[in-house]
């Protein structure tokens, strides 16, 4: 299922690695390794935070936390089911414009 809204929701999260994100810096547009090999890249509501840190990023090191404008996103911003979440997730199918990247602050998915 596809959704190019979810009510209320402003504001989705994204766990970028470090390295990706000073790349994104240069060439003002943020486009991991996941946009190509799965087709979008992951994000989160901030509901959905500490489930995606369990299941996928403890472990894995430091990351960059991107508060992301759903606005800004427009289009490319599609919510999907996850069976391993049991909820709907946003999913960015395409490069994200940093213009649309509202704040960026170092994260490490093992501190409590």
């Amino acid at each position: 299922m596809k959704d190019t809204v979810e009510s209320g929701i402003t504001h989705v999260y994204h766990f970028a690695d470090p390295l990706a994100w000073k790349h994104a810096q240069n060439s003002g547009v943020y486009a991991p390794e996941g946009l190509s090999s799965e087709g979008f890249i992951h994000a989160a509501t901030h509901e959905q935070i500490e489930g995606v840190v369990d299941r996928h990023l403890r472990g894995h090191g430091p990351r960059i936390q991107l508060t992301l404008d759903c606005l800004a996103l427009s289009d490319i911003l599609q919510w999907e089911w996850s069976n391993a979440g049991g909820d709907l997730y946003p999913h960015v199918f395409g490069p994200i414009p940093l213009a649309a990247v509202i704040e960026s602050v170092p994260f490490d998915p093992d501190q409590p």
